[in-house]
């Protein structure tokens, strides 16, 4: 099974396990900094990404099966989620000013697009750190 666990500080664990318990010794295993919470576990339905080889000798992440992405946004990160969609359902230049260069208008509506989102990163690194966490994961 596949499970993603969402930590305090607004990152995700991705990992296949038998059980919860299984998952959280899993992320421990990645090197976490001693007391990262865990505050949510769960059990995805599916999880599909391609990875591509990097020049540094990593893998990257080439796409995202775009259900596993918007399944991990609608549970893990709900305002991002919602920040997305937001700018995507946003008018992006509302309508031009003919005595301005286009240029100058699109680089001020995509900083806006951008600042959407980006405070939408901000409301989900925000949104736990005041949870109680399910689980710490401590350094053996």
């Amino acid at each position: 099974m596949v499970y993603v666990l969402r930590l305090a500080n607004g990152d995700s664990v991705i990992t296949s396990a038998r059980d919860d318990r299984d998952a959280r010794e899993a992320a421990r295993h990645l090197g976490l900094e001693a007391g990262d919470e865990v505050v949510s576990v769960r059990r995805l339905p599916h999880f599909c990404v391609r990875l591509t080889p990097a020049d540094s000798g990593t893998l990257d992440i080439e796409r995202w099966d775009d259900a596993s992405l918007d399944d991990i946004l609608i549970h893990e990160y709900p305002q991002l989620n919602a920040a997305i969609r937001t700018a995507n359902r946003t008018k992006f230049i509302p309508s031009p000013d003919p005595a301005r260069p286009i240029f100058e208008q699109l680089h001020e509506a995509y900083q806006k697009n951008t600042e959407v989102i980006r405070e939408g990163i901000r409301q989900e690194q925000q949104r736990m750190e005041p949870a109680r966490p399910l689980h710490k994961i401590a350094r053996k």
